[in-house]
């Protein structure tokens, strides 16, 4: 569940205030988990509100076509669709520019969800983005109880876009109020220093909080770490491609992530049994992410399991 947005992507290389072109694509963090989960063989449902425009129903439609369930997107006379505009430099790293104050995804309520049932061996997935509103808050609260409450897996990547908030505090304590309830967490290193004010194994042991049991850290090109209850438990390099947009590569890493897990049935309960191989799933997950820095655009560079396995090695 979470944002779902318009990413107008930059024609070329260039700052965002130079930028003449744009392409439009679909966009939004959870969204792309969503996608990569599905591309990997799992099912998806889509939880968020758009607005009734152009842009919500291009979403919409796109969500579809890449096979996920979109019964629960609901349409808002009153709030927009969100927007982002994305520029890129020679690296493949982004400047974004956001137009979100009136976005109809940070409105959405218990009622948009009434219906929406979970069973064990779901995954309910989330960011922060979504967060900045106390009637979002609330609603996420609301399906995060429902899903626990189901023996689903509660999964979080905190995602900070510090341009999103008047106030780096207030980002800083909402993701630690929702980071209590997640039973995988995904972070930058960055990201982890930020939200714990503190560096090395003291940020991780920081955030073993409430009911993390799985914490993957990841640093770009040079990889990720697993962390198990605070200790280490898989660490992997990454993979060395041609990077030419970074967009949705962390959303990817995630999805595939998740994807492993749903495959073999991970629950709250067994997340720590010495039953799952998450050096595997590190090093597929890095995969993932990996191959969709090699095209432009979030969605459109993911791939299935068949051509990400033959493009990276």
């Amino acid at each position: 569940m979470g944002e779902l947005l318009i990413d107008f992507q930059s024609v070329g290389v260039a700052p965002l205030k130079d930028t003449q072109q744009f392409v439009k694509k679909a966009g939004g963090a959870p969204a792309n988990v969503c996608v990569q989960a599905v591309k990997l063989g799992q099912q998806a449902t889509y939880l968020t509100k758009v607005g009734c425009d152009a842009f919500g129903e291009f979403l919409v439609e796109t969500l579809a076509n890449e096979g996920i369930d979109v019964s629960y997107i609901s349409k808002s006379t009153q709030h927009d669709t969100s927007l982002a505009f994305v520029s890129f430099a020679e690296n493949g790293e982004r400047e974004f520019s956001f137009y979100r104050r009136n976005a109809a995804d940070l409105y959405f309520t218990e009622q948009d969800f009434k219906d929406v049932v979970f069973q064990r061996g779901d995954v309910l997935e989330f960011g922060s983005v979504a967060l900045k509103t106390d009637v979002a808050k609330a609603t996420h609260k609301y399906l995060i109880n429902k899903a626990r409450e189901a023996g689903a897996l509660v999964c979080f990547d905190p995602n900070l876009r510090f341009n999103l908030w008047e106030n780096k505090a207030e980002l800083r304590e909402v993701v630690k109020e929702f980071a209590v309830f997640a039973d995988v967490i995904k972070v930058g290193e960055d990201e982890l220093s930020f939200i714990s004010e503190a560096e090395g194994m003291k940020a991780v042991k920081s955030i073993f909080t409430g009911n993390l049991k799985v914490l993957l850290l990841t640093n770009g090109g040079k990889g990720a770490k697993l962390y198990l209850n605070g200790s280490l438990c898989a660490e992997h390099g990454g993979y060395k491609v041609k990077t030419v947009d970074t967009t949705g590569a962390g959303d990817s890493f995630f999805g595939a992530c998740i994807a492993q897990l749903m495959e073999c049935g991970a629950t709250p309960d067994n997340l720590l049994s010495g039953k799952l191989q998450y050096d595997k799933m590190l090093d597929f997950a890095c995969k993932c992410g990996a191959f969709t820095t090699m095209s432009y655009g979030a969605i459109a560079a993911m791939g299935n399991k068949e051509k990400i396995d033959k493009a990276v090695k």
